[in-house]
């Protein structure tokens, strides 16, 4: 039996209390009556009073005694927990964490990583931190934390929340993966993408000898490997390889196309590969035949470089030389018997090419305007806009009473495709440089015919015919050889002709630039129809004011690395993006500049010309801002910009690219 001490007299005891209020109570009632109804009510007051505090009293007990089991819990469980872990604020301010991550982060401000930890978190969960599912890096280690948000007290209306995270080793995880991920067979396609020409201009006696360099310089480039090089055809090789050297190809800049050029014998021209890397799931078959269209991709380019391509994206390297002229002419006599049937196929056929359209686009337009009509087939071209340089041609053309109704704006010409048009697209083949788009998507039958190096992204999907040749100097010039070599005598009107003439003079910089034989073969077929030469270069003449704008524009060009210019065309000047193109054209004529970039504000866009006399790709440069074209004239569009930031952008690209090169 517990003792009771003096003390404990003094300790509140409900029952005795009431007890003594009970007696003080009855002995009020008894002097006197009056205070009975009193004394009641005092009396149940004090009860109910004793009643509430009891109950809380039970209820902070309750409550100690879960802070008790929680905090013995606590001790005997997580900070012996064998997994890194921590109570964080969604500021990052650590509440608590084990002995385990206290190892993890030591030599590391564990703080300051977890306040950045947070940021990343905040970003990837929309600031409503669910569940968390993380892969991260710590000291070489890899972990995958996991964690889930965790209720606090209540701060007013607010609920205080917390995060609790676990850390789980997967570093021998990823070690596993990686050497499973390099052991994969990755398959690779090597091409001399100028075979035929190399041949041609080689001596009989040398061919073998060549041949057999060739080869030994790629077996000794590939020795390293381990894999297999199999030469599948007369100019085409097969090697199969681990995943993990793509790296040493990469780091290495693919050095093998430089070395296979110091092969020398009577050759008169260097030897040049294309090298395509596929790095793709799937089975060996689809490998395989990835790889051939991605060596397309490469050739379509100019060929002398390398593509790997990686989850469908590309990488680049090469692409220094200039694109051979390909002397064969048999693939454009199987393209214009391809278009006739295409063309006799169809209802009609309608003829779209690029934004604010050139010479160049408009004359392959008006080739293939004709090689309809020759067919019998209704044909329209269709004019959205174009740049001043082409007023006195289409001026010219609008006087006549056959192209009237055949060339004409979008909108006119939408409702009469169908799905047996034919759509041929002129002078480019990405989707977002499509003067008329709406009538892309619309169209089921799509030709495509250009000369601009091949782009990777947006481009013109799944066409039933294409002829694109790097090598041609003009989509006129490839639309001369289809009528040229055609097994039908097409006849072109003066003005067709003059309108393809004008093509191949513009985009050769009055045949100065990027001219093969079939160049001026072309040129001399359509001399033969009586067109006016002197005529046709008046019209492309400058007046005054445009002279003295583009004299401006050089006035104020600057200099990168002693041999690239670079000039920014005033804004509110009328046909900017004519002067920024012509601006380019003439700053490469200066002496010592290899090659020039002119940039100007157009229509909420920064508009870049790019001009090389060959020893820079300008192509490679400006496809890093979207852009395209070919090694020596290349172009692009910048949005969301200003035309400062787009410039210092493109001097860190030119340096970069320079110094690479060099």
């Amino acid at each position: 039996m517990r003792k009771v001490k003096f003390k404990d007299v003094f300790v509140p005891n409900s029952r005795t209390y009431l007890i003594i209020i009970f007696l003080i109570l009855t002995f009020m009632c008894v002097l006197e009556v009056r205070a009975i109804p009193l004394a009641i009510f005092v009396y149940f007051s004090v009860l109910f009073f004793t009643y509430r505090k009891h109950l809380s009293m039970v209820e902070r007990v309750i409550k100690n005694m879960d802070n008790l089991m929680f905090k013995l819990k606590t001790d005997e469980t997580i900070l012996d927990f064998p997994l890194p872990a921590v109570i964080i604020t969604k500021s990052g301010e650590i509440l608590w964490n084990n002995n385990e991550l206290e190892m993890l982060f030591k030599g590391i401000n564990k703080q300051r990583y977890m306040e950045n930890l947070i940021k990343e978190l905040d970003a990837e969960y929309d600031t409503k931190f669910r569940a968390i599912d993380k892969e991260l890096s710590i000291h070489d280690k890899h972990f995958r934390v996991l964690g889930n948000l965790v209720n606090l007290k209540k701060r007013g209306n607010e609920r205080e929340q917390a995060l609790m995270l676990y850390f789980i080793d997967r570093t021998e995880y990823y070690r596993l993966f990686r050497m499973y991920d390099d052991a994969k067979d990755t398959i690779g396609i090597i091409m001399i993408d100028n075979y035929d020409e190399l041949m041609q201009s080689t001596n009989d006696t040398d061919k073998p000898q060549l041949l057999a360099s060739i080869e030994m310089k790629l077996r000794e480039w590939f020795a390293f490997t381990g894999g297999i090089l199999v030469k599948l055809d007369r100019n085409r090789f097969l090697i199969l390889f681990e995943k993990k050297y793509i790296k040493v190809f990469s780091n290495a800049k693919f050095e093998i196309l430089d070395t296979i050029k110091d092969i020398s014998f009577s050759n008169k021209i260097p030897v040049t590969l294309s090298i395509a890397i596929v790095v793709e799931e799937g089975t060996k078959n689809e490998k395989f035949q990835n790889a051939i269209s991605t060596i397309d991709v490469a050739l379509g380019r100019g060929g002398d470089q390398a593509v790997i391509k990686k989850d469908g994206k590309y990488e680049f390297f090469g692409g220094k030389s200039k694109e051979i002229e390909k002397t064969t002419r048999v693939k454009s006599r199987v393209v214009a018997q391809a278009l006739k049937e295409l063309i006799i196929e169809s209802k009609n056929v309608v003829i779209v090419g690029h934004k604010n359209a050139d010479a160049d686009c408009l004359g392959a337009a008006m080739g293939i305007y004709r090689l309809a009509k020759y067919n019998g087939k209704e044909a329209y071209v269709v004019f959205n806009n174009f740049g001043i340089a082409l007023k006195e041609l289409y001026e010219r053309l609008s006087k006549i009473d056959e192209y009237k109704n055949a060339l004409l704006p979008e909108d006119e010409i939408m409702p009469k495709v169908n799905e047996q048009t034919l759509l041929v697209v002129v002078d480019t083949h990405k989707m977002e440089l499509v003067d008329a788009q709406s009538i892309v998507e619309k169209a089921n039958k799509i030709v495509i015919i250009d000369h601009h190096r091949r782009s990777t992204d947006d481009i013109i999907a799944n066409p039933v015919l294409t002829f694109h040749e790097v090598y041609a100097s003009s989509a006129s010039e490839l639309v001369t050889e289809i009528i040229q070599y055609s097994e039908d005598k097409v006849t072109l009107t003066k003005e067709e002709a003059e309108c393809l003439y004008a093509g191949i003079l513009t985009d050769t910089k009055n045949f100065t630039q990027k001219t093969g034989v079939r160049t001026f073969e072309a040129a001399a077929y359509l001399k033969k129809t009586g067109i006016d030469v002197a005529g046709i270069n008046k019209a492309f003449q400058n007046d005054v004011d445009t002279y003295v704008a583009i004299a401006d524009v050089i006035r104020n060009c600057e200099l990168i690395s002693n041999k690239v210019a670079i000039a920014v065309c005033p804004k509110g000047l009328e046909n900017q993006v004519q002067i920024t193109a012509q601006a380019a054209d003439e700053l490469l004529n200066l002496n010592g500049i290899e090659s020039s970039f002119v940039l100007c504000e157009y229509e909420n866009k920064v508009h870049i010309s790019g001009r090389s006399n060959g020893n820079l790709n300008v192509q490679i440069i400006l496809e890093k801002f979207g852009g395209g074209g070919h090694m020596m004239i290349a172009g692009a569009q910048v949005e969301g910009k200003t035309i400062e930031e787009v410039k210092e952008m493109l001097i860190e690209v030119i340096k970069e690219t320079v110094n690479t090169k060099e």
